[in-house]
């Protein structure tokens, strides 16, 4: 059975920070066996997240998103996947439709099935965000801009 083989890592990349209408996105690429990074591919599902994101908040408003968020860019298998998560009201943590693009159009994304989060190699990264997340942004360590300086400097290394 293929879909049960044993876990193996996947290389995963810390991409630069990305900031783009009112958002400020942490982003990462994983890239699955027989795949290589392609910036074209990440330019396109950036552009695409951004797009589906409302319109920016910020972290001092506690009644609206933070405008802050990250992005996995998956050079999976079957496609290029590309989901997207964002900071609201504190402590909590949204995310967009999950996009994908068909490697036979790697850079034409689209929305993919709303009822998927991730997998697993995607939730390690979600994981750290979260902790991330806790220790910065949600500690009594400085002004909250300070602690969102801290916060985006802060990557997942696989």
């Amino acid at each position: 059975m293929k879909h049960l083989k044993p876990f193996e890592p996947r290389n995963v990349l810390a991409l630069p920070l990305a900031t783009m209408k009112g958002w400020t996105l942490k982003r990462y690429a994983i890239l699955s066996v027989g795949w290589n990074f392609e910036d074209r591919i990440v330019s396109s599902a950036l552009q695409a997240a951004v797009e589906q994101l409302p319109t920016a908040g910020d972290i001092l408003n506690a009644d609206t998103n933070h405008g802050v968020g990250f992005q996995i860019i998956h050079f999976a298998e079957v496609a290029v996947v590309a989901p997207t998560f964002y900071w609201h009201w504190g402590s909590v943590l949204s995310n967009v439709e999950q996009i994908r693009a068909q490697w036979d159009r790697p850079t034409e994304f689209s929305q993919s099935a709303n009822d998927v989060v991730g997998c697993v190699w995607e939730m390690d990264i979600v994981s750290f965000e979260v902790a991330a997340w806790k220790s910065t942004i949600l500690s009594n360590d400085g002004a909250p801009n300070d602690r969102l300086s801290r916060y985006t400097e802060n990557h997942y290394l696989a």
